[in-house]
């Protein structure tokens, strides 16, 4: 079978949709299908093309069994919501222009968001005559109207359009949680054509092994510093339950990063530390010297079907999660009993929930445990 990936992520971008897309390429590869990717250049979240990379026309390269095109796309920082939907967009002109660089394809498999892409993709497969599947990882525009970064009415209608359009073109559409099964199915441009493929992480990949015990409580955040995860937060936690309990440490980058900076030097809190993105392949090392993951969503309804990646990760590597979020994700800790759940966007309930792991070491290793044998079954 070929099946050609339509996607704005991919490596050497870092974050889990660039990683998820990257492992089932290959995995599909290993079992004897023909794949490719047609992508942009990489330039994800900082909005520079990373050397040996330049803009140009296309490019066709090798990673691995998988072939890859990169076609031209307006390179620009994941901030400011004109400049993002122009990025957006440049990749989905490009893509359609670029269709026949990535061959023949019995299945077109495009990731949503970004919601353009997933509107060329209609084009994409047709001129491939092949089928269309939607993976909508999240909904798009209602996070963003959630969110407060789209309030234009005649830009919302716009969108939906697109987004009804995009469902009713797809032959199938897959998506990570119950939640957006629940959605999703719910409008009949979908109906009928949901199916969940939850979320997965490969255990081999960590050492779960008891960290070193320390004097403080040291607990990992990995993952996107955006509109979605609301880290201010953590920051007023780890603030407020303070350095002889808990140092965090923020390993990732995205829109709300600048500002995360200029807080912490602000108001000097010195026990959050920013590094700032971390490829793949080094995201098993830093949990192995974490105690703790700590995983955040803010408190908005859309995302309570929510299931980030990173939870699994953390359960993987066998660390107690600290989650501020409700809905599924927080069904998913408190079933499995890997971790403590409080309110999203409650500084005191996390401050308070970092106190508690670090005066029982023991707790702490029983819920990491908990989780690793989540992960593994």
């Amino acid at each position: 079978m070929r099946i050609c990936f339509l996607t704005h992520y991919y490596p050497p971008e870092v974050g889990a949709p660039q990683a998820r897309i990257s492992a089932l390429a290959h995995a599909l590869s290993a079992r004897g299908a023909t794949v490719s990717v047609q992508t942009g250049f990489p330039n994800y979240p900082d909005g520079r093309i990373r050397l040996p990379y330049s803009n140009r026309p296309y490019l066709i390269e090798r990673d691995g069994p998988v072939r890859v095109v990169r076609t031209a796309i307006y390179p620009t920082p994941n901030q400011g919501f004109a400049r993002r939907l122009a990025n957006h967009a440049s990749l989905a002109g490009s893509s359609l222009a670029g269709a026949p660089l990535s061959g023949q394809a019995d299945v077109v498999v495009c990731e949503s968001p970004p919601l353009f892409l997933a509107g060329a993709a209609i084009a994409f497969a047709r001129a491939k005559r092949a089928p269309l599947v939607l993976n909508v990882a999240d909904r798009w525009p209602a996070s963003a109207v959630e969110l407060g970064a789209l309030d234009d009415r005649r830009a919302i209608r716009a969108a939906e359009w697109l987004e009804r359009t995009a469902y009713r073109a797809a032959a199938a559409i897959s998506v990570p949680t119950e939640g957006l099964v629940e959605d999703l199915s719910a409008l009949p441009a979908a109906r009928g054509k949901v199916v969940r493929l939850g979320p997965s992480v490969d255990i081999e990949r960590f050492d779960a092994s008891p960290p070193d015990p320390g004097e403080r409580l040291r607990v990992l955040y990995a993952g996107t510093v955006g509109l979605a995860q609301g880290l201010d937060t953590l920051v007023e936690a780890a603030r407020r339950a303070g350095p002889d309990v808990v140092e965090v440490t923020i390993a990732g980058d995205g829109a709300d990063a600048p500002e995360l900076r200029e807080r912490l030097e602000r108001e000097r809190v010195g026990n959050v530390t920013m590094v700032g993105s971390v490829a793949h392949t080094s995201v098993p090392a830093l949990y192995a010297g974490a105690d703790a993951s700590v995983v955040l969503l803010r408190d908005r309804p859309i995302f309570e079907g929510a299931l980030p990646t990173k939870m699994l990760e953390a359960m993987a590597a066998g660390r107690a999660i600290v989650l501020s979020a409700a809905g599924e994700s927080a069904r998913l800790v408190e079933g499995s009993r890997a971790g403590i759940v409080v309110a999203p966007e409650d500084p005191d309930a996390l401050a308070a929930a970092f106190r508690e792991l670090a005066a029982d070491r023991d707790r702490l290793a029983a819920l990491g445990a908990a989780g690793r044998r989540c992960a593994v079954e």
